[in-house]
């Protein structure tokens, strides 16, 4: 009895300290870091910056139903390619099904895109080139990952020549 007791004790003292720092991370607005840095790096006004999240808005409303689609057609395609009794054909126009959509809301993003392209100026344009990416820079630190690695490699076979 003192044990179950001394667990639910942990349990609550746990709960207090970490439900906390939940409820602070759902004050903050998704995509807000981001939102920042594109305000920042652009220098978009308040008024621009309410536009684009507007269209951003309109882009999930009317994406929405098309992604629900593309998510149940990824799951019958799963199911699909699980089942041995699947034959090709039935495979290859599941996947054909799955292209179509992705290409359906490929096309909206890039609609978005150059909706929003609209609102900025030519200064603003052209600084778009120039912004830091959050894949790039994945992808840089990866890349930039193995160059240290290799070159650690090129060290060690130089000093095992050297003995």
């Amino acid at each position: 009895m003192k044990k179950i007791f001394i667990v639910i004790a942990v349990l609550i003292v746990s709960a207090a300290f970490v439900l906390p720092t939940y409820a602070v991370q759902t004050d903050k607005k998704p995509g807000s870091h981001k939102e920042f840095c594109f305000k920042n790096h652009l220098g978009l006004t308040d008024q621009q910056l309410a536009k684009m999240k507007e269209l951003r808005n309109r882009f999930h409303a009317d994406t929405r139903d098309l992604k629900y689609n593309l998510e149940i057609k990824r799951i019958e395609m799963r199911k699909l390619f699980t089942d041995p009794k699947t034959d090709d054909e039935t495979l290859i126009a599941k996947q054909k099904e799955i292209s179509e959509l992705r290409q359906q809301l490929s096309e909206k993003k890039a609609q978005m895109k150059i909706e929003w392209r609209k609102i900025l100026t030519a200064e603003q344009i052209a600084k778009l080139d120039r912004m830091p990416h959050r894949h790039h820079a994945k992808e840089w630190a990866h890349h930039r990952h193995h160059i240290v690695k290799d070159q650690q490699k090129d060290k060690k076979s130089q000093k095992a020549k050297k003995e």
